[in-house]
């Protein structure tokens, strides 16, 4: 374990699956405290935790990140646990996939709310911590469909590629103190979401991926820990994808 990041904390939201829960990991192997939030797979977020904390310090909390005022306390009491908030992962995330004409208003909203307005709600709640410390680091994870859009996802395409837009402006904002902002933009993982896919569609997307596989999740973990060091790396969107998007 490093002893490097000894103190330092990190916030990882929607952390009990996927990628979130290999970010979770990873930092805590390498040193950091950990904040967990999961909203819906209990069961699954409590084996983490209790995987984890044979390694390090670890706290969960179910969280609807939609609501600032549930962000805002959840951040509050991080503070009360583990003396400072070094780095914000947000990778909670949903999908109610439709075309737009049967899309509902519901399921354009909730989609909006949690991935967009959750970005958003954490990186304010984090924001007068980190610039207490004159030290932050903000990762937000976006999605390739960002770029090229999804048939049926139109929701989920916009919620990310407002997060390139706010991840920019907020990057300019939050500079000065300390604090850098950036996005990961993954394409398809060897995770949960693609296996949501009918098997067809996911055969086709790995033929129109040009390094021909997907994703592993060590591989998004690695660019977080090549984002980090770096205080003058900011505002900018990586694109990890195997050239997807090309």
């Amino acid at each position: 374990m490093s002893t490097h990041n000894e103190n330092k904390t990190a916030i990882v939201s929607g952390s009990s699956i996927g990628i979130g829960s290999h970010i979770a990991e990873s930092l805590i192997n390498d040193g950091y405290n950990v904040v967990m939030t999961y909203f819906k797979n209990k069961n699954k977020a409590e084996k983490l935790e209790k995987k984890l904390k044979k390694i390090g310090n670890v706290k969960l909390y179910k969280l609807d990140v939609s609501k600032f005022s549930n962000v805002n306390s959840l951040v509050k009491n991080s503070l009360k646990n583990f003396p400072s908030i070094d780095l914000l992962i947000n990778n909670a995330g949903i999908h109610i996939d439709r075309n737009v004409s049967s899309m509902d208003e519901i399921s354009w909203n909730k989609v909006i709310e949690t991935n967009l307005g959750g970005t958003f709600n954490f990186c304010k709640s984090v924001l007068p911590q980190m610039r207490k410390q004159q030290y932050g680091r903000i990762i937000n994870i976006g999605s390739v469909v960002a770029l090229t859009g999804s048939k049926g996802a139109s929701n989920y395409s916009a919620s990310k590629a407002g997060i390139i837009g706010f991840t920019k402006s907020f990057a300019k904002e939050v500079a000065p103190f300390g604090i850098t902002v950036n996005t990961i933009m993954p394409g398809f993982f060897d995770e949960g979401m693609f296996y949501h896919l009918d098997s067809k569609t996911r055969k086709s997307i790995i033929k129109q991926i040009p390094s021909k596989r997907l994703g592993q999740s060590h591989e998004i973990a690695d660019l977080i820990k090549t984002i980090i060091p770096s205080s003058y790396l900011t505002g900018q969107s990586f694109i990890l994808d195997g050239g997807y998007s090309i």
